[in-house]
């Protein structure tokens, strides 16, 4: 019997490359969450195991947040626990993990020449500067089209195509954004909810990803995913932000705390 798979067709070889290879580390860390298999690679193209079943919704936040904090939790048992968040780290075979900083920089500062935000430059390079001292965890574009809730395995995250370190919550505060961009307003109850089943899954305790740095980061994915609205997103993070301005600019000018 023939397996079902899907198809993804890559810019280049060297892009297919890459998306095989973060596909190969994440399922090698062992964390219990599956992804669909890879059935072939030819060239450009990646063939999947197809996994059935829909995407994730704004009811499906916290058990995707907690999926997210198992995966991390993993990761960072394997090596990111004490790692800078800023410098590449080794995946073997002679390939790294892109740091936090570098390729973000210059796409947070021209977006910030066009979209209106609570953070300026300075805060923007200071947070970039600061995740050196955070605790280190991984960016895998957590957005509800690439989780597939699977009746047999739970959340099956998919997209291996970008992947970074990244500080502890960061890749949360994507799932919330992309989450409210693309179905509305979520309550902070929900969001509160989302980040307890992170924190758990993480196994940390709750100081070690504070809702003022998930607020930060969120303003982080609000500037790099603006070029996307009316395309992959529906609504405009500034009407369905779950805080205001203000109190994302008091969080930015709080003091930092140390790597854990």
């Amino acid at each position: 019997m023939s397996i079902r798979t899907f198809r993804k067709q890559f810019c280049s070889p060297t892009s297919a490359d890459t998306a095989v290879a973060h596909h190969r580390w994440l399922t090698d860390l062992g964390s219990g969450v599956f992804f669909p298999a890879i059935v072939q690679c030819t060239g450009s193209t990646v063939e999947f195991e197809h996994i059935p079943g829909p995407t994730a919704s704004t009811d499906d936040m916290p058990l995707v947040a907690r999926t997210l904090g198992r995966l991390h939790r993993a990761a960072r048992d394997r090596g990111l626990r004490c790692v800078d968040a800023n410098q590449p780290f080794p995946l073997g075979t002679g390939r790294t993990l892109a740091g936090f900083a570098e390729p973000r920089r210059g796409r947070l500062l021209v977006a910030l020449s066009t979209v209106r935000s609570p953070l300026s430059v300075q805060l923007v390079d200071a947070w970039l500067e600061r995740a050196s001292v955070l605790p280190t965890a991984l960016y895998k574009d957590a957005n509800p089209r690439n989780v597939i809730l699977s009746r047999s395995y739970g959340p099956v995250l998919i997209d291996f195509d970008t992947l970074t370190l990244a500080p502890v919550g960061y890749d949360l505060a994507k799932l919330v954004v992309t989450t409210s961009m693309t179905f509305g307003a979520l309550s902070q109850e929900h969001i509160l909810m989302a980040l307890h089943a992170y924190t758990k899954g993480l196994g940390v305790e709750p100081e070690v990803c504070p809702l003022e740095h998930l607020q930060i980061w969120a303003e982080f994915h609000h500037l790099l995913t603006s070029p996307w609205l009316g395309e992959h997103y529906c609504f405009d993070w500034t009407e369905v932000r779950p805080w205001t301005a203000d109190e994302v600019a008091t969080a930015a000018h709080a003091p930092t705390p140390i790597r854990s």
